[in-house]
């Protein structure tokens, strides 16, 4: 007598508690936010502009830097309103010295120069307690609620 054994598929991951009003916004402004490994390979987190897609590797969350990956890439998100190329937001952050020279030393060694100012903000307000509010509002203030779907609000005939 054969036993089958039937496999319950693991629930999808979950965000944080504190990052789903960002999630949120996120999907209202027809982002979609996919928690699966980037397909850049290495990389924890990936924003595609074109697809305005963001990819947040799970193992992130166990590595304890979940949080910043999202917000990051969700940044950048914000960075591509309104017209799908991204644009610095102007956002300047005070930082410890310490976490400027680390910052500068990995966009010197792993960005190319065209996307060190995006990413040199990405990176400097990531951290930050009130980023998740100031991305939160960035996406709200640049970036326009999707147009509903044609034939979506006819009454009549």
């Amino acid at each position: 007598m054969a036993v089958v054994i039937a496999t319950i598929p693991a629930p999808p991951p979950q965000l944080p508690a504190e990052l789903r009003p960002l999630l949120t916004t996120l999907q209202q402004r027809g982002f979609q936010v996919r928690l699966a490994p980037p397909p850049v390979r290495g990389a924890y987190g990936l924003f595609q502009a074109k697809t305005r897609t963001l990819w947040i590797a799970p193992v992130a969350f166990d590595l304890g830097i979940g949080r910043q990956v999202f917000l990051h890439e969700a940044i950048h998100a914000a960075q591509s309103c309104p017209t799908g190329v991204l644009q610095p937001l102007g956002w300047s952050v005070r930082l410890n010295p310490v976490v400027e020279q680390e910052i500068s030393g990995i966009l010197t060694t792993r960005y190319h120069h065209g996307n060190r100012q995006l990413e040199r903000e990405a990176f400097s307000v990531q951290g930050h307690p009130d980023a998740i509010g100031r991305v939160i509002a960035a996406l709200k203030q640049r970036c326009r609620l999707p147009l509903p779907a044609s034939g979506a609000n006819r009454t009549g005939p």
